[in-house]
C-alpha cells in the first residue's frame, strides 16, 4: 500500500494522552483536547445493544445496513435536514470517519483536485492521500478574524481537475456555522461547477448559537452531487461505538461505497445499528441540556478572551470548540500547549495539528463539565500572567 509521507501521528491525541498519563500519576489535570462529549451515553441506547444481543442480532448484516436503521435515517434526513433521501442511498459505516473514507475512496482518481477548507479536522488530508496518494490538495484558509470562507478565492482555484470540495459546518475546529446568506452564496459558487460536495455533518445537533444548521444535500441547486456523512458519535455520546452513515444520492458512486464496504468491513456490527435504531428515537431534550453546557463553557472562554490582550478569538456557535489566536503571546502553538501543559496542568491542541498556517492558534474543547471547565480556564489565565511577565 502507498502511504503518503504526509501522513503523520495525531497531535490531538498525544497532549490528551499526556494529560492522562499525569492523570494516572496523581496529579490533576484537566483535558480540553479531545473531542468526546461529557455526557454518557443514554441509557435507552446501551439497553438496546444489550437486548438486540441477548436477541441473537450478532451475525452479519447487509453492507448498507439494516434496512430498518436506513429507512429511520432516511426520514431523518427528510424531515430535519429537508434532503429527499430514501434507504437505498444509505450506506451505515463503522463510523463517520470510515464514511469519509469509503467516500474518497469511491471518488478519487490520480490527478484529481480537492479543495479543503482551512483549518480543518486533522484526519481529512491524511484520508485524501489514503484514497488516492496522487491526489492534489487545494487549501482554502477561512478569515482568521471571523472564519468566514473568501468566496473569491475560492471560485478562482476551482477548475476541470477539481473533483471534490470538502465541507464541514459545524465545523472542527473553529466552531463557525454558516449562516443563511454566506451559504447561499457558497451553495450558487458551488452549482457553476460539476464537482461532488463532501458535507461533513456530525456536529450539526451540537448547537449553542441558535444560528440554523444547514445541510447542502437539500439544495435543488446543487442537483444529486452532494455526499452527506454523519453519524451517532456526537449527539448521542456514541464515540467509542463506531457508527457512522453516508448519504450518496448518485447510484454509481454508492455501488463503488458498498464494494469497499463489502471488502474492507463486510458490515457494521449489526447490535450496533439497532442501538442506533434506538438513538434515533429520543428526545431531544438530552441534548438539548448538553448544549447549554457548550453555550456556558463558550461564554466563558469568550470573557476570559476578552480581558487578556495576548489572545483573542471569534465566536464559537457549534460543534465542541473553539479556536483561539495566540500569536500575541509570541509562542507556537505546539510550544503553548506543551508549556501549558506542564506549568499548569492543561492539554489543549495545538493550532498547526489543523493546518500549516493556523500555528498561531490553539484548540480549546468546550465538552466537559462547567466546573472543570473553568478550573481549566482558570489556569489558561494564570499562564497567560506569567507569560506575559516573562515577557
Amino acid at each position: 500500500m502507498k502511504i503518503s509521507s504526509e501522513i503523520q501521528d495525531s497531535l490531538e491525541l498525544k497532549f490528551s494522552r499526556l494529560a492522562q498519563q499525569k492523570n494516572n500519576e496523581g496529579e490533576k489535570m484537566i483535558s480540553l483536547g479531545l473531542g468526546e462529549p461529557g455526557f454518557q451515553t443514554p441509557i435507552a441506547i446501551i439497553d438496546a445493544a444489550e437486548k438486540a444481543m441477548r436477541d441473537g442480532r450478532t451475525r452479519y448484516s447487509d453492507p448498507l445496513g439494516i434496512k430498518s436503521l436506513r429507512e429511520k435515517i432516511a426520514r431523518k434526513l427528510n424531515d430535519e435536514n429537508c434532503i429527499n433521501a430514501n434507504a437505498d442511498a444509505i450506506l451505515v459505516s463503522p463510523g463517520s470517519k470510515m464514511a469519509l473514507s469509503l467516500a474518497l475512496g469511491a471518488i478519487l482518481k490520480p490527478g484529481d483536485e480537492c479543495i479543503v477548507m482551512m483549518p480543518c479536522y486533522p484526519s481529512y488530508l491524511p484520508q485524501i492521500k489514503i484514497a488516492e496518494p496522487d491526489a492534489v490538495i487545494r487549501q482554502v484558509n477561512l478569515d482568521k478574524e471571523n472564519f468566514k470562507i473568501d468566496l473569491e478565492y475560492l471560485r478562482s482555484i476551482i477548475c476541470k481537475k477539481t473533483r471534490v470540495i470538502l465541507l464541514n459546518f459545524p465545523n472542527n475546529p473553529t466552531g463557525r456555522m454558516l449562516h443563511s446568506r454566506e451559504f447561499n452564496d457558497l451553495c450558487e459558487v458551488l452549482s457553476e461547477h460539476d464537482m461532488i460536495i463532501i458535507s461533513d455533518e456530525i456536529y450539526e445537533k451540537l448547537n449553542h448559537s441558535g444560528v440554523p444548521h444547514l445541510s447542502f444535500g437539500s439544495q435543488s441547486i446543487l442537483k444529486d452531487r452532494v455526499i452527506t456523512i454523519n453519524g451517532f458519535s456526537k449527539a448521542y455520546s456514541m464515540t467509542g461505538w463506531r457508527i457512522g452513515y453516508l448519504h450518496v444520492p448518485n447510484k454509481s458512486i454508492l455501488k463503488i461505497t458498498s464494494r469497499l464496504q463489502q471488502h474492507l468491513n463486510t458490515n457494521t456490527a449489526t447490535f450496533i445499528q439497532h442501538a442506533a435504531l434506538a438513538a434515533l428515537d429520543l428526545p431531544n431534550a438530552n441534548i438539548e441540556n448538553y448544549n447549554k453546557t457548550l453555550k456556558e463553557n463558550s461564554s466563558s472562554l469568550e470573557y476570559l478572551v476578552s480581558k487578556s490582550p495576548e489572545v483573542r478569538m471569534g465566536s464559537s456557535e457549534g460543534g465542541l470548540f473553539a479556536f483561539m489566536n495566540i500569536k500575541a503571546t509570541g509562542l507556537t502553538s505546539d510550544d503553548f500547549a506543551s508549556r501549558l501543559l506542564v506549568e499548569q496542568g492543561v492539554a489543549l491542541t495545538p493550532g498547526v495539528q489543523f493546518g500549516q498556517d493556523w500555528d498561531d492558534h490553539v484548540r480549546v474543547s468546550l465538552a466537559i463539565d462547567n466546573k472543570n471547565f473553568q478550573e481549566g480556564i482558570a489556569r489558561i489565565n494564570k499562564f497567560l500572567i506569567r507569560n506575559r511577565e516573562v515577557k
